[in-house]
């Protein structure tokens, strides 16, 4: 996949799932066989209008309990996942981040 955005990140991570939840909404667009790898590369883009963020997810070619996941540029916009808190920044058990709020209750 070639990079026009010049920020490219790729993380390999132990999973029986395929698609990991990164807080972002995706969209499928493709699906191909790689040289040497017997499991499928998909390639999504970021479905938040604007963003031209893409991501593709394979299996490990070596260890297939792996999934590789290939971030290409960088979103214009916030997580949909991201949860406001109208007072002091805390830590929840979950481990997501409550960020201060600068809206008006």
């Amino acid at each position: 996949m070639k990079s026009d955005m010049g920020h490219r990140i790729a993380f390999r991570t132990k999973s029986e799932l395929e698609i990991l939840d990164d807080g972002f909404k995706w969209r499928k667009y493709g699906k191909k066989m790689v040289k040497n790898n017997p499991h499928p590369r998909n390639y999504y883009k970021c479905s938040s209008s604007g963003c031209n963020v893409k991501k593709r997810v394979e299996r490990d070619s070596h260890d297939p309990s792996y999934v590789i996941t290939t971030y290409d540029g960088i979103h214009n916009h916030e997580s949909p996942c991201v949860l406001y808190y109208n007072e002091v920044p805390l830590m929840v058990p979950n481990g997501w981040t409550l960020q201060a709020s600068n809206l008006s209750s």
